[in-house]
């Protein structure tokens, strides 16, 4: 049995990219979304604005009082004082969209007889526009009962997603994995282009240069995975382009350095598992990116 269908009313507490860019998805899928409730006005209008029937609330208890399915699409530190601030009621859903917070946020609202739940996307949400697009093949780390699983499972289905079920034990491992290739890809692709720099480009002459290597990366994760899509010269064993990196970085860009370096290690063991070389050589690669630790 589903706690909500496409039938209940949708509403959102909470206006940024994550929560309009699931609460679009829906409205495309056929899902009721009638009213988000946001720390300013202007943004909640901006959110309305993409959702035909969707109306302002001019509070979290109005958004609750009027819906079925509640979306708590705020800050991860917002979400137990928003849902302890409200009244609910029994029957009513609430689920919140981040990947590392547990359901005990929603222990006010349980003790009133709403079923909680958690609906985290995979996915990097820079604005709506450009979330509506990448929703469709996002995976979704679903957590709650048997019945919010099943109701979550479906409306990850109906938006394109990926459903999957992530146990409370295990949030936080599965929130770290979403953010080491997520918002921290993101930085390390920016110390990556700041490098253009020193070239005589800009930074952003560096994105645009890089951005299409990204895609490879990710086609060649998706078609051959991993260790098969590891490549560069920790790879290959090439001793002498490693040192001209250390040797560039230690000179150019030392800031730079320890992060190169721990990503460096990282790779050894995937070439290893890959079959490219053994165990001495290996060594001697850690031994030769040891010689650059400066600390």
């Amino acid at each position: 049995m589903l706690l909500f269908d496409k039938a209940s009313r949708v509403g959102f507490i909470g206006a940024g990219a994550v929560g309009g860019s699931i609460a679009v998805c829906m409205h495309n899928a056929g899902y009721r979304v009638v009213g988000v409730a946001s720390r300013t006005k202007a943004s909640a209008e901006r959110f309305a604005a993409r959702i035909l029937g969707c109306e302002v609330k001019d509070s979290p208890q109005a958004v609750v009082d009027d819906c079925d399915l509640v979306v708590v699409s705020t800050s991860d530190d917002a979400i137990r004082q928003v849902a302890s601030g409200v009244t609910w009621r029994t029957g009513q859903s609430v689920i919140h969209c981040s990947g590392a917070t547990s359901l005990d946020v929603f222990d006010h609202a349980a003790s009133q007889g709403a079923s909680p739940g958690a609906f985290h996307p995979i996915q990097a949400f820079s604005s709506v526009e450009n979330g509506v697009k990448s929703i469709p093949g996002t995976t979704f780390g679903i957590e709650g009962d048997d019945a919010m699983r099943e109701s979550l499972r479906q409306l990850a289905l109906d938006i394109g997603g990926v459903p999957i079920f992530v146990d409370a034990k295990d949030k936080a491992l599965y929130h770290l994995s979403a953010v080491m290739l997520g918002n921290l890809l993101t930085c390390l692709a920016g110390a990556a282009a700041q490098l253009w720099e020193q070239m005589g480009y800009t930074r952003a002459d560096g994105v645009k240069a890089l951005v299409p290597m990204i895609r490879g990366v990710a086609f060649n994760l998706d078609q051959s995975g991993v260790p098969a899509s590891v490549a560069g010269p920790y790879v290959r064993g090439d001793f002498g382009t490693i040192r001209k990196h250390l040797e560039t970085l230690r000179e150019s860009a030392p800031e730079v350095l320890p992060l190169y370096r721990e990503l460096a290690r990282t790779a050894v063991p995937f070439a290893v598992e890959k079959g490219a070389y053994g165990e001495p050589t290996a060594q001697e690669i850690y031994r030769l990116i040891d010689q650059f630790d400066d600390r």
